[in-house]
Formats: C-alpha cells, structure tokens, sequence
C-alpha cells in the first residue's frame, strides 16, 4: 500500500498544447517533475492502481509515492543524521580579528581593534589537527569570517599555509571560503587570496546601489563604500578569469532597499558582472539585536523574489530556483564542526560571537581553543533534530523540511521562524522553471522530466 507523500509540492497549472500540466517537486528527493493534470488527480484521490507501472515506479523512486505506514519525518531526520554522522567534510570557521571598517545599522556585532594573538594561532592549529584526527575526513572546509577577516589578513597569511599542511600531512584536500564586505579587497588582495591563499569562493554584500547601500553600508566614520566594493569586484572577477573560484553577491534586503534590488542587478549587469557572480537576495534578520523589525513581511517579500528571478533571468544572471536536498542544515549540527572568534572563544554558530546582547561569558560559546570544548552548550544548537523530532518547532509538520533543513537552529531557539522564502513561494518558483526551460535553447531535461500519462 502506498500514500501521496507529505513532502510534496506542485505548481499552478498551465496549459501547453492544450494540454494542462503542471510541475511537482518532491522535496525528500529533490526531484522535478512535469505531470499531466489527470496523473496529478489520480494521486490526489489515491487511486494508484489507474497508474500504469512505468509511471508509479518513477514516482515510486522520485518519492512522491511511499509505502503508506512510513513515518516520513521519521525518515528525514535519520537521514539527516546519517548524512551528519558520515559526513567527510571538516567544517572550521575562523574570525581572524574582532574589528570592522564598517558601521551596518543592523549588524549586532561590537568590534574592537583585536586580532588572534600568537597563543591563539597555535592553539588553532592543534584544534584542526584534533578534529580531523577525530573524524574520517575527505576534505578541510576553512572559512574566513568577520567582523571583517581582512582586517587580519597577517593572521591569514600566517596560518593558511600551516593549515594546509596539516590537511595535505591527511590526505584530506583543503577548501577555503571568506566572506568579506570587499572594501579592502584591492585587485592585489583580491589576487592574494585566489592565488595565493587557496581561496575558491568569495562571498561580499552589496545592499543595493549607491544610494542605498551608502545609508547602510558604510565606514564607522561615514563614508560611502560602494564604488570601492563594485570595483574591487569587477577586478577580481578579471584575476579569476577561468579559474574555479565562485563569486557570490548577496544583497541584504529589507523594506528600505527592496526597491532597489533591480537597479543593483542593473548595475552589475552593466559591469560585466552577470557571468561572474551568484547573486542572491536574503531578508534582514536579528543579530543578537531587533533588525529583523526592519524587514519585509514574508509574504511580501517572497512575491517580490519572484520578480527579482525574472529579472535575473533576463539579465543573464544564474537562477537559482530549486532548492536541493539539505541534509546537514548548518555548523551547528555538526560535531567537529567550530568557529573561532579572535578571543580564542569556540562556538557552533556563525552569528553569535561578539554580540554583547548574549551575554559575558557568551551563553552559546562551547569551550576556547586553549582549553577545548566544556560542558553541553554544543547541545543547544546541536541537538536539533531531536528537537525537529519532538515537534518543538514548525519544521516537524513543512514538506519543505528536506530542501531547507530548518534553515537556522538559533532562530528556532530563540522563538523566530526563518523559514526561507521557498516556503512561501516554492509553488511560483515552479512555474518559473518552466517557463526558462521552455525559454532556453538548450534545455535541460533533467530539469523537468515529463512522466507518462496513466
């Protein structure tokens, strides 16, 4: 016996040669359909048997249909948990300084002029060493964060190689991220870091243009960052040319830039950039602090996400519409996972260190590089799934659960739903996948697989 799965989501209908259609996502898979109406009605009234078999075994496989007694979010969350109990990758976040050029109204964070001291740089190096040891590890991911990581850039210089050291000494392949407001990303550094520092992805934010990002992010003095930013970009997207280092733009989004989203995607466009770079938009949320006031209502801003997809779209601009299964929400959930911040404090959250509003000693910090990990703070964030599980938090009854895997465990934590906007407009986001694949000259069919009328 079998059951439409709860982890479904279909499209509006549409009508293509006359024949309507619409596209499901089966969000435990991450697999896209196209379906014929009449397949669509036959699985909504659990009729199976008016399916011929190469249909249900498809769908059988897709996971739109599963056996009718399966628990399925038991079924997520033990993959959830296999994927983190098995995973290769060493996930370690370094804060490299405590200080910042920037003064972001709705940032959280205090910054000071302080960078890890040499105790620090050492006690780092063993704490990789250990974690790696500890695990069955296939690959080192090394994140450089803020405040701003450039601003210790003598400490990146210091431990990079070191570190990949240790990873090569394993055989374990080293990655490294930053993500950077790109102010003091001169085409010199920004060659540093690609060439130099085994850097192969670049995050930066733009708030919109000038306009809007200047009111907000600018200098602690005041002083407007954008060109500076904008142009540090266009030369690190000529240094990288071919080079398989990913460029991403995010654009912080509230009710006062919304409306600027376009002309920013305009402007980079202009720039050459739309080849270059991934570009996304998130919504303003709490940093230890009530910026999440400034945002838009949800539903508003997931209606406005849609017109931003079109316009990238036309633009020339990567569309990322589908999201794919996330087992492994975040640093969080896993157990060697770590961030350092430049006190040589650890944590398993990226957006909790030097936010005074949690407190001295910061009630999510789980141990200091010097000493090592202490008590069960780790459990807080850690132990999420079982909390998923127990029905502490919307996620236990949303069919997007597999796609997101409840986005942010401290949001959760503190009483905030942050549901991604697919939530809300996943429907939409189908239907928009369509229509480009119909609009592209060379589609990809695996981007919609047409199954058989029963």
């Amino acid at each position: 016996m079998q059951k439409l799965s709860s982890y479904v989501v279909a499209s509006p209908i549409f009508s293509e040669d006359n024949a309507p259609l619409l596209v499901v996502l089966a969000t435990r898979t991450g697999v896209v359909f196209e379906l014929p109406l009449s397949i669509w009605q036959v699985l909504r009234s659990g009729a199976f048997e008016k399916l011929n078999a190469k249909t249900r075994t498809e769908l059988s496989e897709a996971e739109i249909l599963v056996p009718q007694a399966e628990d399925e979010l038991a079924v997520v969350l033990s993959r959830n948990r296999e994927a983190i109990r098995t995973n290769t990758h060493l996930n370690y976040v370094i804060q490299p300084t405590a200080h910042c050029q920037l003064g972001c109204g709705y940032c959280g964070q205090t910054h000071e002029r302080r960078n890890l001291s040499t105790e620090n740089e050492t006690a780092i190096l063993r704490d990789v060493r250990d974690r790696l040891d500890a695990g069955k590890f296939a690959e080192l991911n090394l994140c450089w964060f803020g405040a701003e990581p450039l601003s210790g850039l003598v400490q990146m210089r210091f431990l990079t190689p070191q570190l990949r050291r240790i990873a090569e000494e394993r055989n374990v392949e080293y990655r490294a991220s930053i993500v950077t407001n790109g102010l003091a990303m001169s085409p010199k550094i920004g060659a540093e870091l690609v060439n130099t520092l085994g850097v192969v992805s670049i995050t930066v934010s733009l708030d919109g243009t000038a306009m809007y990002h200047d009111r907000r992010r600018h200098t602690k003095s005041g002083k407007p960052t954008f060109n500076q930013i904008l142009a540090n970009l266009v030369a690190l997207a000529d240094t990288i040319g071919s080079d398989p280092v990913e460029i991403k733009v995010r654009c912080n989004v509230d009710r006062e830039n919304a409306p600027d989203v376009v002309r920013l995607l305009q402007r980079l466009h202009d720039e050459g950039l739309h080849r270059a770079v991934q570009f996304y938009t998130a919504p303003i949320h709490s940093w230890g602090n009530d910026a999440h006031r400034r945002s838009l209502d949800p539903e508003d801003y997931a209606r406005m996400e849609l017109s931003w997809f079109v316009e990238m779209k036309r633009l020339g601009f990567s569309v990322p519409l589908v999201p794919k299964v996330q087992h492994v929400v975040c640093l969080a959930v896993q157990p060697q996972g770590a961030l350092v911040d430049a006190h040589g404090t650890l944590f398993n959250c990226t957006e909790v260190s030097y936010v005074p509003s949690y407190g001295t000693p910061n009630r999510f910090a789980i141990g200091d590089v010097m000493s090592g990990e202490r008590g069960t703070t780790r459990d807080v964030l850690g132990s999420f799934n079982d909390q998923v599980q127990s029905g502490a938090f919307g996620c236990s009854r949303c069919r997007m659960l597999p796609v997101c895997g409840g986005a942010c465990p401290k949001e959760w934590v503190e009483g905030r739903a942050p549901c991604p906007s697919s939530k809300r407009n996943m429907a939409e986001r189908l239907l928009l996948a369509a229509a480009f694949n119909r609009t592209d000259s060379a589609t990809d069919p695996a981007e919609a697989a047409p199954v058989e009328a029963a």
